[in-house]
């Protein structure tokens, strides 16, 4: 009897022991990963606790020469919004501001080197619209080149549209806090569209549209200057064409200029 009793002692005393081990010293289980430039280590004691330790996540020279790099170039979506105007404008019909707009969408890549300067390259497509005082005034196609003739009745709305897809690089200076901001460059376009719009009410009272479907003797090609002027968060455009904006001998000769905002 002693001999079995002192064996289940023994047996007893070790299972006892063997847990005081594992409760002294649970398994920890550590997770490590990265979020952006943040390293994060949690850390599970086995016990119920959790530790977490944030530390920022080094990175290596040429991740560094990388992130230098891609700082320097930017892309956006850029909207200008503005109205137009014929130069000299006595030498076609007079147009009106409110109606001549002159909306753009373009794609605007910039190369900033240091934050003095900078580079923009500009892709995009623009629309002319060029609404007429004279309501009554109508644009018509001919075989001569487009002629302007008066309506014998009440005109409500008269315009000419065209549309161009557009290259344009700016080259900008800027102040050391970037409030004030000017650039200057060139720009290109190669026509997409154009047409006529002419509406009125008849002898009933009816409003009647008559639209010129072909371009408007547009010229295919435009180029020029463009002038980009910021002061804090208002940017101001200003692009003037050194072509005309009428085909050669299809009458008027005049300049096309654009000027607004810049969204």
């Amino acid at each position: 009897m002693k001999q079995p009793t002192i064996i289940l002692l023994a047996m007893l005393f070790s299972t006892w022991s063997l847990g005081q081990v594992e409760e002294t010293a649970p398994q920890t289980k550590t997770t490590v990963f990265s979020i952006f430039d943040t390293k994060i280590e949690k850390t599970d004691h086995g016990d119920g606790r959790k530790t977490w330790e944030f530390s920022p996540k080094k990175r290596t020279y040429e991740e560094s020469q990388k992130e230098e790099k891609n700082n320097k170039h930017s892309g956006d979506l850029s909207f200008d919004i503005g109205i137009n105007t014929w130069v000299p404008s006595g030498e076609a019909p007079k147009v009106r501001p409110w109606g001549s707009w002159n909306p753009a969408i373009n794609l605007r890549h910039t190369y900033q080197p240091n934050k003095n300067f900078g580079l923009s390259t500009l892709l995009g497509v623009s629309w002319y619209n060029f609404k007429f005082e004279d309501r009554n005034l109508q644009a018509l196609r001919t075989s001569q080149g487009i002629t302007f003739e008066e309506f014998d009745g009440q005109g409500i709305k008269s315009k000419i549209t065209a549309s161009y897809l557009n290259l344009a690089i700016v080259p900008s200076i800027a102040s050391n806090n970037g409030k004030f901001r000017f650039g200057a460059g060139p720009y290109a376009g190669y026509r997409l569209g154009g047409r006529g719009k002419f509406v009125y009410n008849d002898d009933n009272g009816n409003r009647n549209k008559v639209f010129e479907r072909a371009n408007m003797f547009a010229n295919n090609f435009r180029y020029g200057g463009r002038l980009e002027i910021g002061v804090g968060e208002i940017d101001l455009f200003v692009n003037y064409d050194l072509n005309n904006y009428f085909q050669k001998d299809k009458d008027p000769k005049v300049n096309a200029l654009s000027f607004g905002l810049i969204l």
